[in-house]
């Protein structure tokens, strides 16, 4: 229906109700009896009197309404066009609004409160985060790397020493078996009589040069060693002050972490364009209620100038403006709505007649109970009425 439903009555039709008349029985004689009757009698009277005033002024509110229909319909000019285009424009922009926010925000008041708190921060933070979690990625890699060359260095010097402690073993077997070999040609020499000088002389160069070889590859590994040793140690200094770096961007990344209410820069950018859709949505807004608030007024002050009674109730559904029809529906649900109040109030001055032809009526058969009903009779004026 739009503009004015509120005063559609009800479709279900219903009964008028009966008239109310107090009435005092036949014990006139009884005190008690005859105030019940006054009172009753008062408070029917009073009720119909309020019923009537407030339907009255209802009465005119509905008069005015409808005299309001009629100035509307009757805009021309200048006027006219200016309060069409107005409530077109209201009806364009109460279809935006109702577009506007329809999303719900993946933040929560307290997210959305600590992001304003540090707006003008937050686009260095996100980026500074980035680069700190960019550097952590970084800083591990080379720790990895520091590892692995560590672990390469340990692995030759472990091999070197492994190796010495073995040719330290064949040392003393080529020892043992070059004595072994000269006591044997000295026993065979005696005994045979025989010149073994030659295989002598031949197993005492072999073992000299297997010693000259132990010792010469002994040294080497022992160079190596070092080398080896020192190369470790450097990296393991490398690697120090590697991890002094990473313990400190950690520390920083898990500060803002804590600080900024996220697990990550990922998550926080997420939170900051939401946060700026919000805003800008907001912002829309007010815009769009500033802009209707000046259309409102512009069909407001037209309408005044033709006298509207209650201009302001047009602009709160501006397609009543634009259609006929819905216009035509006001006009009856107005009419409609009078014609009850008519009524209302014609079956309360019946209640009220009534009411008062009944105290008339006790006086004129019960003479001598007039002083007990004069509040009653000075209330109401009533013998002043005769």
């Amino acid at each position: 229906m739009g503009l004015f439903s509120w005063f559609k009555s009800k479709k279900k039709k219903q009964s008028a109700p009966e008239v109310r008349q107090a009435g005092i029985g036949k014990d006139v004689t009884d005190a008690h009896t005859r105030q019940v009757f006054y009172k009753e009698c008062a408070d029917l009277i009073d009720e119909a009197v309020q019923q009537m005033e407030e339907a009255k002024n209802e009465y005119g509110l509905v008069t005015s309404y409808l005299s309001d229909v009629e100035k509307v319909e009757h805009l021309s000019g200048e006027s006219k066009a200016v309060v069409t285009d107005a409530a077109k424009q209201l009806l364009k922009l109460s279809e935006e609004r109702s577009r506007i926010g329809q999303k719900e925000p993946s933040i929560s008041g307290a997210q959305k409160g600590f992001l304003a708190l540090h707006e003008e921060e937050m686009p260095k933070t996100i980026r500074w985060l980035k680069e700190e979690e960019a550097r952590q990625i970084e800083i591990e890699g080379k720790l990895n790397y520091m590892a692995g060359e560590k672990s390469v260095f340990t692995m030759e010097y472990e091999e070197c020493l492994a190796t010495n402690e073995f040719l330290k073993k064949v040392m003393i077997g080529v020892f043992v078996g070059v004595m072994g070999f000269i006591l044997l040609f000295f026993w065979l020499g005696a005994k045979s009589g025989k010149d073994l000088r030659v295989p002598f002389l031949l197993t005492v160069i072999v073992g000299l040069a297997a010693s000259m070889y132990i010792l010469v590859t002994t040294r080497k590994n022992l160079y190596r060693m070092k080398v080896a040793e020192r190369n470790r140690n450097k990296v393991i200094e490398v690697e120090n002050k590697i991890k002094l770096k990473y313990v400190n961007c950690t520390w920083a990344i898990d500060y803002a972490y804590e600080k900024y209410h996220t697990g990550s820069s990922s998550q926080l950018e997420m939170m900051w364009k939401e946060y700026l859709r919000i805003k800008a949505e907001e912002e829309q807004f007010r815009k769009n209620e500033r802009q209707q608030e000046a259309y409102r007024t512009a069909i407001i002050r037209e309408l005044r100038k033709y006298g509207v009674f209650d201009a302001g109730i047009w602009v709160l559904q501006p397609g009543a403006l634009l259609d006929g029809r819905e216009m035509v529906e006001v006009r009856h649900s107005l009419n409609i709505r009078r014609q009850k109040l008519r009524d209302h109030i014609d079956y309360n001055a019946k209640q009220k007649e009534r009411n008062e032809a009944a105290i008339l009526q006790f006086i004129a058969d019960y003479p001598e109970y007039i002083e007990e009903t004069k509040e009653l009779l000075q209330r109401y004026r009533l013998l002043r009425r005769q």
